[in-house]
């Protein structure tokens, strides 16, 4: 592909597109943070009566949304024969194949109609920090962490996209020359794109999801001084926030927005601000696998099987005590046709099956998501229960024990020293694992409290008494194992 132009370049692309910037530079900031917007004056806040100008203003027609990839399929016939075929199912992908697409064209001398981001494309940093692009070895830093799984499945969907690419677009004379003969695109290229995509990306009043070129090379900060905002002209302007007077040799900020876990902020960064984190994590479950209906709860439940960790908003709370767990699929995963849950094909009036969920013979499958509330007033409950915070308790013990395993930092110094670790995969890596660690800990506290209590009440006593050796939450998929039901997978 194109080589990387340097960024002392833009100034002259923002100027050839019209980009103005007012009493601001965009020059490194030092600190390791790269480049950035620097006051060389001192900056106020937009006038009450809006008449102050802001410190950026980037064209409309410089946005790259949705609508932009829309107008530019209107005047080039063959970007809209790939849209058409591989696009129009969600706005990340209708950008990513304009992105590709310019970055295929920027190290080719003929072949789309050429935008403003044909070159500014090569402006754009690589690689980029997000671990989706971390060497192997730097990815299994992020063992035992709630980012494992999730870029596992993110790397194999990315994969799965862009094998679909090629697949249809080889079809295809133009793009077949185009992205395939030569220079071909790769998936590293692929991988590129979706992180430029995912660490660029911002969410505009009026434009809805966007890269905005310039204001797209603004930091961002937990105390950001600037917002942006689009004009009457749709016009992207940054403007300083109020109360937040920006003085001559600082820098000038945005903001990331609500708060993120640092799990969330590293995949689409590639760094953690431990300012602007909070305290949150997401785990798989995985069914039992003797359990006959767990396919069919899997393609029934809405939520799907996960189990989501956080703290209580307050500073009054410590430790366990502080812990909120949210797992609608837990309380289905351990319910089976012994207490009363089962499975329908029934024919809807347009002759079509469709797959019913039937909770003690009355049809809840609109309330798949809702058995925690469900299951209240039946004898049983406590015994539901306490199979659900036995479930949860040792997928969380799992987990602590596989983050507190892995190399120390005298063992990872030699590995940065021969350059197979960089040091900002290694410390995204370690404040993660400090963050989820700590909430591991209280949740699995917090579960063993809620455990212990559920064992001494009489239903349980009284029901573990009558049951066989099983473990809770199969007892009873032994006596359901051979029955002759129908097969919902």
């Amino acid at each position: 592909m194109s080589s990387q132009l340097p960024i002392d370049t833009f100034p002259a692309w923002a100027h050839l597109n019209d980009v103005q910037f007012t009493h601001v530079n965009l020059q490194d900031v030092g600190e390791g943070k790269g480049f950035g917007l620097v006051a060389h004056e001192d900056l106020e806040s937009a006038e009450a009566d809006g008449t102050s100008k802001g410190v950026v203003t980037i064209p409309h027609d410089l946005v790259l949304s949705a609508e932009a990839v829309e107008d530019f399929a209107k005047v080039d016939h063959n970007f809209k024969q790939l849209l058409e075929a591989v696009g129009r199912q969600s706005t990340r992908g209708d950008i990513m194949l304009y992105l590709v697409s310019h970055f295929a064209q920027s190290s080719r001398p003929k072949g789309l109609s050429p935008t403003p981001w044909t070159e500014y494309i090569r402006l754009l940093p690589r690689p980029i920090p997000v671990p989706t692009m971390w060497t192997e070895p730097e990815r299994l830093l992020l063992m035992g962490t709630s980012l494992e799984a999730a870029l596992e499945a993110k790397l194999l969907s990315l994969g799965k996209e862009f094998d679909t690419l090629r697949e249809v677009s080889e079809d295809f004379p133009f793009w077949n020359e185009f992205l395939w003969s030569g220079e071909e695109v790769s998936l590293e290229d692929w991988v590129l794109v979706d992180a430029w995509y995912r660490s660029r990306c911002l969410e505009l009043p009026r434009s809805g999801t966007a890269m905005v070129p310039g204001l797209d090379m603004v930091n961002h900060s937990s105390k950001a001084t600037a917002y942006y905002e689009e004009d009457d002209h749709d016009n992207v302007v940054l403007l300083i926030r109020p109360g937040c007077p920006v003085r001559s040799g600082e820098e000038v900020t945005i903001s990331y927005g609500d708060a993120k876990p640092a799990s969330e902020m590293l995949f689409s960064y590639g760094f953690i601000d431990p300012n602007n984190i909070v305290d949150k994590l997401t785990l798989r479950l995985d069914p039992f696998p003797d359990d006959p209906l767990a396919r069919a709860k899997l393609r029934i439940s809405n939520s799907g099987p996960t189990l989501t960790i956080s703290r209580k908003d307050t500073e009054d709370l410590q430790g366990a005590s502080s812990i909120v767990w949210r797992s609608p699929f837990v309380y289905l995963m351990c319910l089976n046709e012994e207490d009363g849950l089962s499975f329908q094909l029934l024919q809807d009036t347009a002759g079509d099956r469709q797959l019913r969920l039937f909770w003690q013979g009355e049809d809840v499958t609109d309330q798949a998501d809702d058995f925690e509330t469900l299951i209240q007033g039946h004898d049983l409950c406590p015994v539901f229960k306490l199979r659900a915070i036995t479930v949860l308790h040792e997928k969380v013990g799992e987990q602590l024990t596989r983050i507190s395993r892995g190399p120390s930092d005298d063992e990872l110094e030699p590995l940065q020293a021969a350059g197979l670790l960089r040091a900002e995969c290694i410390a995204g890596a370690r404040i993660l694992k400090d963050v989820e660690s700590k909430l591991l800990g209280h949740a699995l506290e917090a579960l063993d409290n809620e455990r212990t209590n559920l064992l001494a009440d009489d239903h349980v006593v009284a029901y573990l008494g009558s049951k066989e050796d099983y473990p809770i939450g199969q007892e009873a998929q032994a006596t359901v194992a051979n029955d002759d039901a129908d097969d919902f997978s």
